[in-house]
This record gives structure tokens, sequence and C-alpha cells, in this order.
């Protein structure tokens, strides 16, 4: 059955999360109409992913001790704020380190939707594997969605109108998800476990920190392609904006493929079914060094999207597995952070390699992330055993969360 407030839950983060599949694309192609350079871009929207991944753990700490409610509503309105200096600063032609500058505190600021979303079904669901499986894929899947329509708005209203529009309209949108979100009873409801945690968090845990190791370099493959899209369509005599499409393209294929997995009933171990998706990934990407044209590019993305929806639904399933009890929040924000830390560096590097040299290359460094994290995960397997925890008392002394 399922609890009340689920619907609100669901169309609030449908509208919150948007804005992920407009930011991102939305700075690249504003700083790049401002000076010019892909290497700047990439610059600024490296700027955007560290400031994201530098916060989010703090952010999912912060969560799992004081609660949702008390932590989203305050990143929501800094994020707004800080997207509107990118936006101001632009039009006002400033240099682009002062654009970088809006641009860290803004991903920094960024609301963890996703990390709270996936608290929340692990404990609507905690006694349910098959559906707290089906719940996490649900989420992966909408986060594709965010990707297949995020990019296609953005390309439509720089067309119709400018980039800074674009920015404007993930601002609202993140603004209105995110309180809808976190005004609704599931959130204000929910508590992390109680029990006593350690300065290391959730990278107290062996299997976390291989998980973390195995997701940056796929982080680097989507933060490569982030730069390598806009640069390919231009080698091939079209708009830079054309990206949108081609990553859109990438994400449909994600969605397939997690409405695929979502679908069915599985028994494997967790840990099997993370590293044979894996390396369907990697596998699925190579095909994106064979495109010499648009079409062909449109054709190969949505090949390479396939197991990514399905990768993430299994990683996340694994973390309920790995993760010290207590830090759930956390330890979901923490893997952000690893596929945030590799985007940023991937953004950068392959604004560099563009620079240099052409964007087959920048996709060349995209196919190789999820090759090399594949790799990772194969030889740290051991590590990703269950923690089973003893049963220590619940901390007096930690405090609770209160309700907003």
């Amino acid at each position: 059955m399922r609890p009340p407030g689920t619907g609100r839950l669901i169309v609030s983060l449908l509208i919150g999360r948007i804005p992920i599949g407009i930011f991102s694309l939305a700075i690249v192609l504003l700083v790049r109409a401002e000076t010019g350079s892909f290497a700047q871009a990439g610059a600024a929207s490296a700027a955007w992913a560290v400031g994201a991944g530098f916060l989010a753990p703090i952010q999912g700490r912060l969560v799992d001790r004081f609660g949702q409610p008390a932590v989203l509503i305050p990143s929501t309105l800094v994020n707004a704020l800080a997207v509107i200096g990118v936006v101001a600063c632009a039009r006002a032609g400033s240099p682009t380190w002062v654009l970088a500058v809006f641009a860290f505190i803004g991903g920094a600021a960024l609301p963890p939707l996703g990390a709270c979303m996936r608290s929340v079904w692990a404990t609507v669901f905690e006694n349910d594997t098959n559906a707290r499986n089906t719940a996490y894929t649900f989420e992966g899947v909408v986060s594709e969605f965010f990707f297949i329509i995020g990019p296609v708005i953005t390309t439509v209203l720089i067309a119709v109108s400018s980039t800074s529009v674009a920015l404007i309209v993930a601002i609202a949108l993140s603004l209105i998800g995110t309180i809808l979100f976190a005004t609704g009873s599931l959130a204000r409801s929910w508590r992390s476990e109680p029990f006593e945690r350690t300065r290391a968090g959730a990278l107290a845990s062996p299997g976390m920190r291989t998980l973390m190791l195995s997701i940056v370099p796929t982080g680097i493959s989507f933060g490569a392609l982030e730069v390598a899209m806009p640069a390919f369509a231009v080698e091939h005599g079209e708009k830079a904006e054309l990206a949108g499409i081609l990553l859109s393209i990438m994400a449909v294929g994600s969605v397939l493929g997690g409405i695929w997995y979502g679908a069915r009933s599985w028994s494997s171990p967790v840990v099997e079914r993370f590293i044979v998706l894996h390396v369907a990934l990697a596998v699925g990407t190579l095909p994106l060094l064979i495109a010499d044209s648009i079409p062909l590019m449109g054709a190969m993305a949505a090949i390479a999207g396939l197991a990514l929806a399905p990768s993430a639904a299994a990683a996340y399933l694994l973390i309920d597995h790995v993760a010290p009890p207590g830090t759930a929040t956390e330890a979901t924000t923490w893997m952000m952070t690893a596929n945030i830390a590799g985007a940023a560096s991937g953004a950068a590097l392959a604004g560099v390699i563009v620079e240099a040299s052409n964007a087959r290359w920048a996709i060349a460094l995209a196919c190789a992330g999820p090759v090399v994290g594949a790799v990772l995960t194969i030889l740290l397997r051991h590590t990703l055993h269950p923690i089973v925890p003893a049963t220590p008392e619940p901390v007096a002394s930690a405090p609770a969360p209160r309700d907003a």
C-alpha cells in the first residue's frame, strides 16, 4: 500500500529535479557564448560540479542529523541567488572567473533532493527489497527523464530567447519543487537511524570507499561528454546547442534500460548485479568512438545510455548493504560527490583536449571512464560485503530532527 504523501513527493521531485538537466548545459553554453572558448566553458561547468561535490556530503550529514526540511529549504534559496548571480554577471560582461565563483556557490547549494528521496524510499520499503529496488530504479529513470527534458528545454529556451532565460526557468522550477518536497508529510516525518556516528561517517565502510572509486571514472565520462558533444556538433557543421539533443537521446536509452530493469524481479546478489551492469555500461559506451556523423552519434548515444539507469539503481541498492547505519543520506551524497568530482575533472580535461586537438579525443576520454570504473569494481569486489552491525543502544545525546 502506498503511504500517504507519496504522490506529492513524486510530483515535487519531478518539478525540483528538472533543473539538473538545465543548469550544467546552460552554464557551458552561456560561458562559451560570452567568451568563445570551450576551455573556459568547461572550467565554469567544472566550478559548478566542484561546488556540488564539495558540499553534498556535508548537506547529507546535516540531513541525517537535523531532518530534510531544515537543509533543503535554505539550500534552494542560496542556490537560486547564486544562479541569479551567474546570469547578472554574464549580462554585465564579467570575467569568467567571476561567473565561476557564482557557479561554484550555486553548485554547492544544490538541494540534495535525490538523496533525500532515496532515504525516504529506504524507510518506506525497509522490509521489501524488491519494492525498494523498483523504487530506486524509478528514481533513476526519473533522473534520466530530467536529462532528456532538461537539455530539450534548454535548447528551446535558447532558440526562442536566451541562455539567461533558461537559467531563470531552472531557478523557478528548483524553488517550487524543493519547497513542495520539503514541506510534504513524508519529508517532515523522516528520521535517520539514531546510531552513533564516527567522524568518517559513511566512508568508515570499505564498501563505500570502493563504490566511490568506481563511480569517479564514470563521472569523468559524463563530464567529458558535456563538453565533447557541443564540440562534436560544431565540428560537423551544426550549432553547439545541438548537443542538448544528443545528450537527451542518451538519456532516452537510459530510460528504456531502466524500464526493462525495474520491471523484473531479481534473485541474483546485488554485488554481482552491480558488477555486471557496470561492465555493460563500459562496453555500451565504446561505440561512441565510431560515430562520424550527427545521426550516427545519436544512435551510439542511445546505446551508451542503456545500462546507465540500471547500474545506478544497483549502486544505490548496494549502498543499503555497505553503508553504516544512520548514514543513509550522507552515503547517497558521497556517491553523488564521486560522480560530480569525476564530472568536474572530465569537463575541465575535455575542454583542454578539444582546444588542443578535437572532439574525438574528448570522446575517447569519456569512453575510458566507465572501463576504468568497471575494472576497479572487479578488483575490489571483496570489499562490497554487507555490513552486519551489532545492535548498539540508540545514542540518547544525538539530537532528533524537528518537524518543520
